[in-house]
């Protein structure tokens, strides 16, 4: 009988890619969106939005009834809510929830991450803006705001010194932030209760909005340093399981984490050894069934 896992948001880049490779390697996925779409080889139902009061018992329910023996969430805004569960019908594949919370919040990630001297950008908070001259001796110009709680590249904003006022006008909602103009670096990472890490270090080779937001592409890197940091960082924030982080270089080559997202990335297809480690934690990586080719599957929206 096939091992059932479920994934939530497989309508997303991270849950539809992180369900094309379990299925490739043989599990039975079910698959939960807020939206009705239809998935090759996947059952998917819809299911409220995280903030809903129906959200939770609707995933438990589903988890009962697909008989899943894991539940990978996939879908920010539901990481808070879900970590904070203890009594579920299947293990939740998400770490602590004092970590999920740090990590949901960039300030809070930020603060966290300089107390135990993991190297990120100079930041703070709306706020605490006095006018260009302070941005420029704090931060430097440009500068970038982005929601504190949000999804990837979404609502990022670069400012030069001609936008002070616009600037000024966020709210602490935000988080302002040193630009970094360097490599950026999409670390994939399973951070491990034996100690024995996994971490997959991918360059993004191109953004969506140019300079800032998501990776359009990716390739697998090697940089030692790059992988430490990002480990160093999960550790610091008390989290376990997948990690997606985002790390930049400074001009001299110094690594930054810019955030840390407590899940697996939409680009986790290049790094197979978190996935495989996550489920080898959970006993589950030793199973063997035929493979699925990669490319019957295709979401239909």
């Amino acid at each position: 009988m096939m091992i059932t896992i479920l994934v939530t948001g497989v309508g997303g880049p991270a849950g539809y890619g992180l369900a094309r490779q379990l299925i490739e390697r043989g599990y039975r996925v079910v698959g939960t969106d807020m939206r009705s779409i239809s998935v090759p080889g996947i059952a998917v139902y819809r299911v409220p939005a995280a903030d809903d009061p129906t959200f939770v018992e609707t995933l438990r329910a589903l988890t009962r009834a697909s008989r899943a023996a894991l539940v990978i969430p996939t879908v920010s805004e539901e990481l808070p809510i879900l970590a904070c569960e203890t009594d579920w019908p299947a293990p939740i594949a998400l770490g602590p929830h004092e970590g999920v919370l740090l990590a949901n919040d960039k300030w809070l990630t930020w603060q966290r991450l300089s107390e135990c001297g993991v190297a990120v950008p100079r930041a703070m908070l709306p706020s605490h803006i006095q006018n260009a001259d302070h941005v420029a001796q704090a931060l430097g110009w440009p500068c970038l705001a982005k929601p504190r709680v949000g999804r990837g590249g979404r609502g990022v904003t670069l400012y030069h010194a001609a936008d002070i006022d616009a600037l000024r006008a966020r709210d602490d909602r935000f988080i302002v932030q040193e630009f970094v103009p360097g490599v950026e670096y999409a670390p994939n990472v399973c951070i491990r209760h034996n100690g024995r890490d996994i971490v997959v270090p991918l360059r993004k080779t191109a953004l969506k909005q140019g300079i800032v937001g998501n990776a359009a592409q990716v390739v697998r890197d090697d940089s030692s340093d790059v992988a430490a940091l990002a480990c160093a960082a999960g550790r610091a924030l008390g989290l376990s399981g997948a990690l997606d982080i985002d790390i930049r270089r400074r001009n001299d080559g110094t690594p930054v984490v810019l955030e840390v997202n407590a899940r697996f990335g939409a680009n986790s297809a290049y790094a197979p050894e978190v996935l495989g480690a996550l489920l080898e934690d959970f006993g589950l990586r030793q199973r063997r069934y035929p493979i699925v080719p990669v490319s019957l599957l295709s979401v239909v929206i």
